[in-house]
Parts: C-alpha cells; structure tokens; sequence
C-alpha cells in the first residue's frame, strides 16, 4: 500500500542554480528542516541526490502534492525573503520505486518540459507541479493533486509492518546503474555502478567517504554478477585514495572478495584523474587493480587530459565525465576531448564520454564518433545492472531496465 514519490527540487532566478553544489547544500537544509517537523512518522523521507527528496507513506495509495504547496512557499521565504527575485518549483513524480529512483538521478536539463508545464511522457507514473501558488497535475493532464485517502481518514490509518520494512529499504537507497554504450556496434557492453544516481568524475573532498562508497558499490556488483545478465561491470575506485597507502589497504580488503574467476568481465572505473597522472601513480594503481580486473578505464572531468603523457598501454579507456548546466560549456568540452582521436588510438586507449545528458550531446558525440557513451541520454539510471542489449542508437534513451 506504500505510496512512494521523488520530490525534486528548483530553484533561483529563472531555476538557473538547479545543479551548483553551494545551493544543493542549502535547499537541503532548508528542506530537511521542513521534512523533519511536518513529514512525521509514520511517513519516511531521505536526500538521494542533490535536490532530490524520496517520500513514503505506508498508509497512503497516492501522496498529496497540494499539502508540498507549504513546503514550496516555505522554501521560497527562507531562501529569498518576502519579495526575493528567485523562484522555487517541485516536481513530484510518484510511481514504483524503479521510476521513482531514475527520476531522482534524472538532470535538471532533462526535465525543462515538464517544469515548462508539459508531460513528455518520459516518466510512468503521476507527475505534479507544485509552486508556492499551488500544484497542478502534468501526467495525468488535469489529474487529481490531492492525496488518497484524504488527510483526515490517513491520520486514523496505522501502517502494517511489511509496509514499514519495504518504507526502510527506499529511505536510503545506495547504489545505481548507468548503462555503457559501445556507439560502432550501436550495442551496450555493460553497466557501471555508482553511488545513489553518480558517475563519478570530478575531484573529491573525503577520500575516507570515496572508499567507503566504493565498498558499497563493490557489494552491489557482487550481487548482479552472481544473478544478473551478461556484460562489463565497471566498478569505481578513487585515484588519490588508491595511491594513499593508508587508505589502499582498504581497497585490498574488498578486492579480496572478487573471485578471479570474475576478471574477465570486471572494469575498473578510476576516478578523480588528475590532468597528467604521474608514470609512478599509475603503476601503482595498475599494480593493485590488474590481478581482477581485466580493463582498467581513467575518470577525468579535464577534456584537456594530457593523454600524450600517459605510457601506451597504461589504461585501456579514458572516459571525459561532463559537469555543469552551460550546454555551450558542455559541448566545448566534448569538442575539445574527442578531437584528436589519433592521439588516443596511439596510446592503445579508447575514448568515452560520460554522462550525456541531451540529445544535442549525443548528436554531437555521434558526429564526432566518440566510440564508448553514458548518461541518462543514453540510459538512465537504474537499480539493476544494464547489462549487454543491442539497441540503435535511434532508439535511445534505453529503457528495457526500468
């Protein structure tokens, strides 16, 4: 009976700061604080990724989107004042928790038509508006916005056990995957696995809280290669922490779990790449990983990688990881990384580019013939792992695992 919704969260001038981590840190707070003091139990709530909320209540068969209203108009004061010039607006998409978990890892470029007031059909499940002036239904078009049962019938419903354990399980979901795309063959080759929605590529701040996560991505990958489709898993490991004698030992206790008998199918995704890794560091990362894995794929968030210092044959893959909601930024840069493929090719090293998120990217990234892609473009996030699929490059984004 457990109705269960990804709240998703925009705000600033014109919603132009939906995606900077400054205000991903502040809206939620805000709305942390909000959550905690009206989402009461029996009701559950967690953050699964900047700006995104999952909501649950076990006694609901559909959540109100007009009582988030509150939570809107809330936002907005607390982050503009009375008559601030930002603007807050909540997407609610309410569905299984599959759906509900692709939305919460879905970029904020990838929704402008439903934040325009439009359902594109990209989702399965019910989708409201919600502003500090109301909520409106997009998916059904004219839908009911209030919840079922209605609020004063839910406050005498007590939750049946089974429904509070299903609830725990989707408060702090862990891992997801993104499919991995091999553009020639027009097939997928496999799945990574991050953390919540992530592809992880940019410079990390905790590298006790990186290893940790990547422990966790590391269980999960067990568990699909025991009961799950063929293909690449591609597992993530952070470069600065691998090279950390102290925290490398970490990593050891893990790799130690993975059957050699794996290795075949095991790919090393190594993120948080400097611009030109040292001849040293690299070694020493081969050196750790090469006994499991059989390729071994860098991270980087530079498309200026210096590719022309890395020895031939030291990674099988580089892979550019986009950041940002500039799309002109965002098109430089695969611009700039996919244009000397000769270089690559050179090197015995493949090139991909992660986390495409439009389909101007991906015409883009078909033009310039970037072989090996992934995002929600592409596939969008999802709780099991991708596996391989031929699929058309026509036909995506993927859709057969959600």
């Amino acid at each position: 009976m457990t109705a269960i919704a990804c709240l998703k969260i925009f705000v600033g001038e014109e919603l132009v700061f939906a995606d900077t981590d400054t205000m991903a840190g502040v809206v939620a707070k805000v709305a942390s604080a909000y959550l905690e003091t009206h989402w009461t139990w029996p009701r559950r709530y967690g953050l699964v990724a900047p700006f995104s909320f999952v909501l649950a209540d076990p006694r609901a068969t559909s959540l109100d989107a007009e009582e988030l209203c509150r939570m809107s108009r809330d936002l907005q004061y607390k982050l503009f004042g009375e008559n601030g010039a930002g603007e807050v607006t909540l997407l609610m998409l309410e569905g299984d928790q599959a759906e509900v978990m692709r939305f919460a890892g879905t970029p904020a470029l990838a929704l402008k038509t439903l934040l325009d007031g439009l359902d594109d059909g990209a989702f399965a499940g019910r989708v409201c508006k919600i502003t500090p002036e109301g909520a409106v239904s997009l998916a059904p078009p004219d839908g009911p916005t209030a919840g079922a049962p209605p609020a004063e019938e839910l406050a005498a419903l007590s939750p049946a056990a089974g429904d509070i354990d299903d609830l725990l399980q989707v408060e702090t979901p862990r891992t997801g995957w993104w499919g991995i795309y091999y553009l020639p063959k027009e097939r997928f080759v496999g799945g990574g696995v991050g953390w919540g929605a992530e592809i992880n590529g940019g410079p990390v701040t905790d590298l006790v809280e990186a290893v940790e996560r990547d422990q966790a991505c590391h269980e999960a990958a067990l568990v699909e290669a025991k009961s799950g489709p063929s293909g690449y898993l591609f597992l993530p490991f952070c470069f600065s922490a691998l090279i950390k004698p102290s925290l490398q030992r970490s990593y050891e206790t893990t790799l130690q779990k993975l059957p050699r008998a794996l290795r075949p199918r095991l790919a090393a995704n190594i993120y948080d790449v400097p611009r030109e890794p040292s001849y040293g560091a690299i070694n020493k990362v081969r050196s750790l990983l090469m006994d499991r894995f059989s390729l071994l794929d860098l991270h980087v968030s530079d498309p200026g990688f210096r590719i022309e210092s890395l020895q031939a044959g030291a990674a099988n893959s580089v892979t550019l990881v986009l950041s940002g909601d500039d799309e002109r930024q965002r098109a430089a840069a695969i611009t700039r990384f996919l244009r000397d493929p000769a270089v690559y090719r050179n090197k015995r090293v493949w090139q991909g580019i992660a986390g495409v998120q439009s389909l101007r990217e991906l015409d883009l990234c078909r033009r310039l013939k970037a072989p090996f892609l992934s995002g929600p473009i592409v596939a969008p996030v999802s709780a099991k792992f991708t596996g391989e699929a031929a699929c058309p490059s026509l036909n995506l984004p993927y859709r057969h695992a959600v």
